[in-house]
């Protein structure tokens, strides 16, 4: 469970609450840069507080038993210097890995994941380093485990809509042929997905959050502007369900 925030004994209550809740680990966000998130001092604002982000990790740190990670940008200039800075911190308050997200804090997801920061922070600290940034492929996980050096890759936007990314990078890990995309099988996490928001949220909220993010799913597919115009005002899950079904044979006639 990723936990934000700048006042170290709120995050160390935080961070107690999680372990106790039985996560696995807690990570500490510094590399948000929305602007409502770094106009309080947290997130991406921290990694030019030195200072502040020592005590706050040394805080977590002594707060939890479980394994504690940092996720970080570049910082707010290209050279790297921040994160090189706040990673040699983390390392000497006891964090168990950092992952990295090579781009400035003002970049947000524009341009290019600068993939040298990653190979340069590898060798700047002995525990592990998680990269992360323009991951779009099983071979860009490849490539960027080969150039950088590093222990993990993290994948982020790529998999939203597009779970099998997964088992194909694992499979290009282990020399194993990568699976195809399956239509059927696409479609069923879809429905899924759908089925199990309504379980959580409840018809209503779901069903709002469905007009958006159905439309992950429907990214490069024949007739998903149809789709996504189909989808704006559902408000339930059989109306969800029928535009799913409608979408799905839709791709089964010929142009």
């Amino acid at each position: 469970v990723q936990i934000f925030g700048f006042d170290p004994a709120i995050m160390a209550e935080a961070a107690g609450l999680v372990e106790s809740s039985g996560a696995d680990i807690v990570d500490i966000n510094f590399g948000c840069s929305v602007r409502k998130i770094v106009k309080n001092g947290s997130g991406a604002a921290l990694m030019k507080a030195p200072k502040t982000t020592e005590a706050l990790i040394k805080s977590v740190r002594n707060a939890i038993r479980i394994p504690l990670t940092i996720k970080l940008r570049t910082g707010w200039d290209p050279t790297g210097d921040q994160a090189f800075e706040i990673s040699e911190i983390a390392e000497a308050c006891g964090v168990d890995a950092i992952a990295i997200h090579p781009r400035t804090a003002t970049q947000a997801f524009g341009g290019r994941a600068d993939w040298s920061i990653i190979a340069a922070l590898k060798k700047r600290v002995q525990i592990p380093v998680i990269g992360n940034g323009d991951v779009f492929s099983a071979q860009d996980a490849i490539n960027m485990l080969e150039q950088t050096h590093c222990d993990a890759v993290m994948i982020g936007r790529t998999a939203i809509g597009n779970p099998i990314i997964f088992p194909q990078v694992l499979a290009r890990i282990r020399g194993e042929e990568e699976p195809e995309a399956d239509l059927d099988h696409h479609f069923e996490i879809m429905t899924r997905y759908l089925q199990e928001s309504v379980k959580y949220l409840g018809e209503e909220i779901a069903c709002k959050m469905m007009r958006s993010r159905l439309c992950w799913f429907a990214k490069g597919l024949r007739n998903s502007s149809q789709f996504r115009k189909s989808i704006n005002h559902i408000s339930t899950e059989a109306e969800a369900l029928q535009r799913i079904q409608s979408f799905r044979d839709s791709l089964q006639v010929k142009k």
